[in-house]
């Protein structure tokens, strides 16, 4: 082995600049290949994507190799140099030093993988690929409803995690706190209204809150936290122009725009067969805040199982 380090070392400067050239045209076609043929040999998509990742790391590592042994003679006279010049490469060079360090942070502290909904300063989506220098994500929101893609790819500098907060919908608890707003007009039977929704409510979201509370209780058992409550709670409000109820419930990340047309579908066929006891109001958007800012706001009571009627 020594000997043919040895041989390596005395060839010709042009021959040494050849061998690399062919190195890297040899290299990139092969490992290319196995980049687009192994992965096929497993079902799972994160198991392919680990597969290509990992052959795109291998051949990184052989080029890298490959290089430092035919050019380990000029590698050690430039060291000086580069020593001497190591100040300037790091200034130069320091988002790219960042976004390295962001790289070893998500891997080791598995801040997120590919796969989780995450949320990186203002950019919010799926990440569908993690580089050393960028985390890429498939956008949601920003134009479109929250929860669906709007078609753009982002792509974020791994150094952005180190700065901006980072918030992960896929880890640890995946459940959301949303609501919904219903308004109702004055004459409506406000505690059968309450009644109804919060029944709505729990109705709808009864398929998971078992899995809900199991998840939470491990968070709390990881992090000194609250325990809120989980189950849907029902309020409302009064202005001079309608009884503005709002539903809170909790719901995984990927339903939110589903779980919302569930339950507008269910409150719309409730109000329909109360007998005149529920109307709909007319559009409240304006009418809460003007009511608040000019202080006729009343609040009114929140709802819950223990408070019913």
């Amino acid at each position: 082995m020594k000997s043919l380090l040895e041989q390596v070392a005395s060839l010709p400067l042009s021959v040494k600049l050849a061998s690399a050239i062919l190195g890297i045209l040899v290299f990139h076609p092969v490992f290319r290949l196995l980049e687009t043929i192994l992965p096929r040999h497993f079902e799972r998509a994160d198991a392919r994507y680990r597969v290509r990742k990992f052959v795109v790391f291998v051949g990184y590592i052989v080029a890298i190799l490959f290089l430092v042994v035919l050019f380990e003679d000029r590698l050690r006279q430039l060291s000086l140099a580069l020593g001497l010049a190591g100040a300037a490469i790091v200034v130069s060079l320091q988002d790219s030093i960042a976004s390295l360090a962001g790289w070893f942070a998500i891997g080791f502290s598995k801040l997120y993988t590919v796969g989780d909904r995450i949320q990186i300063g203002e950019t919010k989506g799926d990440v569908i690929d993690i580089s050393i220098l960028r985390t890429t994500l498939m956008e949601t929101g920003n134009g479109v409803s929250a929860d669906l893609y709007n078609g753009r790819i982002a792509r974020i500098p791994n150094s952005s995690i180190l700065k901006a907060p980072v918030f992960n919908y896929s880890h640890g608890f995946r459940f959301v706190w949303d609501e919904i707003k219903v308004p109702l007009t004055t004459q409506s039977d406000h505690r059968f209204a309450a009644e109804m929704l919060l029944r709505v409510a729990e109705e709808t979201v009864a398929h998971f809150m078992t899995e809900a509370m199991s998840v939470w209780k491990e968070v709390t058992d990881n992090f000194r936290i609250a325990n809120p409550r989980l189950e849907p709670i029902v309020a409302f409000v009064v202005n001079e122009k309608c009884l503005e109820f709002t539903v809170s419930y909790i719901v995984d990340y990927t339903e939110r725009i589903a779980m919302k047309n569930q339950l507008f579908t269910k409150i719309v066929e409730e109000i329909t067969k109360s007998s005149g006891r529920l109307h709909w109001a007319a559009s409240s958007a304006a009418a809460p805040n003007q009511a608040t800012a000019a202080g006729r706001a009343v609040p009114g009571p929140e709802w819950s199982p223990s408070r019913r009627p």
